[in-house]
């Protein structure tokens, strides 16, 4: 293991890989050693940016480095089909593995897998970036001191921007899937309970996706074992950008996280007060968190400290996904 640096290679060249790519690449704290993708021309465009060395598969990747002495782990931002084998394999050499969530594609698999690394001895890392952004931690943390007394509700509003291609929602996955794992994973933590009930419901917006039966649009609503209720709204599209809030609110108070503006400058005049839309989308919104979540990460790997979102957390957020898209599909409340 490096004293200073975690040697890390990352698994996925697509949109989520070249965030982790660039992060890593200015963390002192890492060494993006290798870029692994089937398609080798994108491994190749991306790892030649950030002076690494390209693999199309992780078999040559352990090759390459003699085994696992010569690397610490692996970033996996490759789709979620892929996981079980990537993770199987990493695990087998003894890397530490942080991923994308969802760890599955079912809380099931999710459940196996975390077993898995744990006969290896290999420390499995899922990524939910809200525990790591300061304005959702700040929240959850003055929840947690009782700063609103007794919780009681939550709101949150998730509306991605850009939207999706059409095609993409025609085949691509479910919204409940895709969209609220974040969100469910950090009420959760907020307030330290379990989801006994789900009820959800979706509408379609375009004549394409309704004829289809694909939403766009979506409302979950949950309840926890203490008896808080949280509601999320989710949409597929946001034309003024990526627009995410959170309200707790409680028998002493509101706690409210904010959207973040793609500037502050505002001007105001006879004709109203004028500011720039939201930031245009998740890695903008939450580059900080995304830092924060893999300099986490070095700590697992060089100082040998423990992921803070366990197993459980990981199949229990699922299992909410899985019950509201049954929900929808059902038109009937789903107990977990």
């Amino acid at each position: 293991m490096s004293l200073n640096r975690a040697r890390v290679a990352l698994i996925g060249s697509g949109r989520m890989g070249q965030l982790r790519a660039s992060l890593m690449y200015s963390n002192p704290r890492f060494d993006l050693c290798g870029v692994v993708d089937k398609n080798s021309d994108s491994a190749k465009a991306l790892a030649s940016k950030y002076m690494a060395k390209s693999f199309v598969s992780v078999s040559e990747l352990m090759s390459h480095f003699g085994g696992s002495t010569a690397i610490d782990g692996i970033v996996l931002s490759s789709p979620t089909f892929t996981h079980d084998a990537i993770i199987r394999e990493a695990a087998i050499h003894g890397l530490a593995i942080f991923t994308e969530k969802p760890v599955d594609e079912s809380a099931d698999k999710i459940a196996s897998l975390f077993n898995f690394c744990e006969e290896k001895q290999a420390e499995l890392c899922c990524g939910f970036q809200r525990r790591f952004d300061h304005s959702y931690v700040t929240t959850a943390l003055a929840v947690k001191e009782g700063r609103i007394g007794k919780p009681i509700t939550a709101n949150i509003f998730f509306a991605d921007h850009p939207s999706p291609p059409r095609d993409f929602m025609l085949t691509g996955g479910n919204i409940f899937v895709d969209l609220c794992a974040h969100d469910v994973d950090y009420i959760r933590w907020l307030f330290d309970d379990e989801v006994v009930s789900v009820y959800a419901t979706g509408t379609s917006s375009d004549k394409v996706l309704g004829d289809a039966g694909v939403h766009d649009n979506a409302t979950m609503i949950f309840k926890f074992k203490k008896g808080m209720v949280v509601t999320i709204n989710l949409s597929r599209a946001a034309t003024y950008g990526y627009d995410q809030r959170c309200e707790v609110f409680g028998s002493d108070g509101l706690l409210t996280v904010g959207n973040e503006f793609a500037n502050t400058s505002v001007l105001s005049n006879n004709y109203g007060i004028h500011q720039a839309k939201l930031k245009n989308s998740f890695p903008e919104r939450f580059q900080q968190a995304f830092y924060s979540e893999l300099d986490a990460f070095a700590d697992v790997i060089l100082l040998g400290k423990k992921w803070p979102i366990l197993a459980n957390y990981c199949v229990a957020v699922q299992k909410v996904a899985d019950a509201a898209r049954i929900s929808c599909e059902t038109d009937k409340v789903v107990y977990i």
